[in-house]
């Protein structure tokens, strides 16, 4: 087991180091003393961390490492009802509870859990991650909140490789890209993205988004339009497939890959291992992920399973590429998501493609509602880009494209389509939003 106080010298050393770009790490140094002092002598069960300042939740972190107590890292844009629900959980936490740190999971389905993970589940996704790229140290330009596992393991990648980390505000980026990247050399430097944040950094200028070493794209699934853009601006864009649960990605595609064509999420991490489970006659399987990254439980309950089933549905396929011939994974979709509309399977990712590939939306979202004739009814709320376009248009566009009882029968037009911020649906607000809406049919 990882010794805390060796985290918390590794942190010191690597501030002392200027680990941390565009921060005064002298600042950083004394707040960790500060603070493991104001620890020490309130002597809490546990640590919680929920800020968007870098120095703040950083220096927490340190001090909760150096005292070896629970760390609940918590989202500070959560409202009254979440936080209510983390102090219930919370309350169960005593001084037998050893486990390192728990990251929040399950917030856009409306119920918060947190993934407990240890130092060393963590440091087996960089380590997985570190013989995948084939890279020594690993640099983050991190414009992801560090209380959400993709913000974090960017911390993590640099903290154990002797990588820097530059941590800066995404909207303070979009406004004025070009005086934080030109403080970096953004060829040794990785970048992670949700879909969201890079169809705004394309709008922008993809020109200096060539630059990076690797852009990791994950959180949600991109669309095929956000796709072919990227690759028409050549972007070394990296697909990629993870969770809380597992401390991140454990699956991707490299950059070479993704320009030659390949829209999957890539080949499996050294760190894990991925069985896909067939469970019906179709061609879709369920897929079942045991990884060395893999959480240790669900607070409050450490049972440490040895596999980890995310409720996706998948594919191996084949492919040769960059002269290499290998097994790449694609997500079809939730299981749970899935659509059985007339004793026919519909999964919803193959209908947002198709409506985003009009150009006549901004935004869609395809979800079965219940329906006393066909079972499920395929829905799909959408944003469009003109006041003219109606579902009636929509399913026009479509409807050659797929077989007929994939098309929605249902579409509601809305301003928005609710997501958090790493771009993933909130379904409850998404149901609220409509619940009073007519169809249109």
């Amino acid at each position: 087991m990882v010794n805390g106080e060796l985290i918390y010298d590794l942190f010191n050393q690597r501030l002392q180091a200027g680990w941390l770009v565009g921060i005064d790490c002298n600042v950083a140094i004394d707040l960790a003393t500060q603070k493991l002092g104001q620890f020490s002598q309130s002597q809490p069960n546990f640590i919680a961390i929920a800020t968007l300042d870098p120095i703040e939740f950083i220096t927490s972190l340190m001090a909760g490492c150096r005292l070896g107590i629970p760390i609940f890292l918590g989202n500070p844009h959560w409202g009254t009802a979440e936080w209510d629900r983390v102090a219930k959980l919370t309350a169960q936490v005593n001084r037998q509870h050893h486990h390192q740190i728990a990251i929040p999971t399950g917030g856009s389905s409306g119920e918060i859990k947190f993934a407990i993970h240890s130092w060393e589940t963590l440091s087996a996704s960089v380590w997985g991650f570190q013989e995948f790229y084939e890279v020594g140290e690993i640099n983050a330009l991190c414009i992801l909140p560090l209380y959400h596992v993709s913000g974090l393991m960017q911390l993590w990648r640099s903290l154990l490789t002797d990588g820097k980390l530059f941590i800066v505000d995404f909207n303070q980026f979009c406004n004025a890209p070009k005086t934080f990247i030109d403080r970096i050399d953004l060829q040794h430097y990785f970048i992670s993205l949700v879909p969201t944040q890079l169809s705004k950094l394309l709008d922008l200028d993809p020109n200096w988004l060539t630059q990076f070493h690797t852009i990791l794209l994950g959180g949600a699934p991109p669309s095929l339009e956000l796709l072919t853009r990227a690759r028409i601006a050549k972007l070394p864009l990296a697909l990629t497939y993870g969770m809380t649960e597992t401390a991140s990605q454990v699956t991707s595609l490299k950059p070479a890959e993704f320009l030659a064509g390949n829209n999957s999420c890539g080949r499996v991490l050294p760190h894990a291992e991925i069985e896909l489970i067939r469970s019906d006659d179709s061609q879709a399987s369920s897929i079942r992920i045991r990884a060395k990254s893999l959480m240790l439980g669900y607070f409050p309950n450490v049972d440490a399973p040895t596999y980890f089933d995310p409720d996706d549905l998948g594919t191996f396929d084949r492919v040769a590429a960059v002269g290499l011939e290998s097994s790449y994974l694609t997500i079809l979709g939730r299981s749970s998501a899935k659509i059985i509309t007339g004793g026919e399977n519909v999964f919803p990712i193959e209908v947002i493609d198709l409506i985003m590939g009009t150009g006549l939306v901004v935004d869609v979202w395809v979800l079965g509602l219940p329906d006393r004739y066909w079972g499920q009814v395929v829905t799909a709320i959408y944003v469009p880009n003109d006041p003219l376009v109606s579902g009636a248009i929509l399913a026009q566009a479509i409807g050659s494209k797929i077989s007929k009882y994939k098309v929605p029968k249902q579409w509601i037009s809305v301003d928005r389509i609710p997501r958090n911020s790493v771009g993933k649906i909130s379904l409850q607000e998404l149901l609220e939003l409509i619940k009073d809406r007519k169809f249109e049919i």
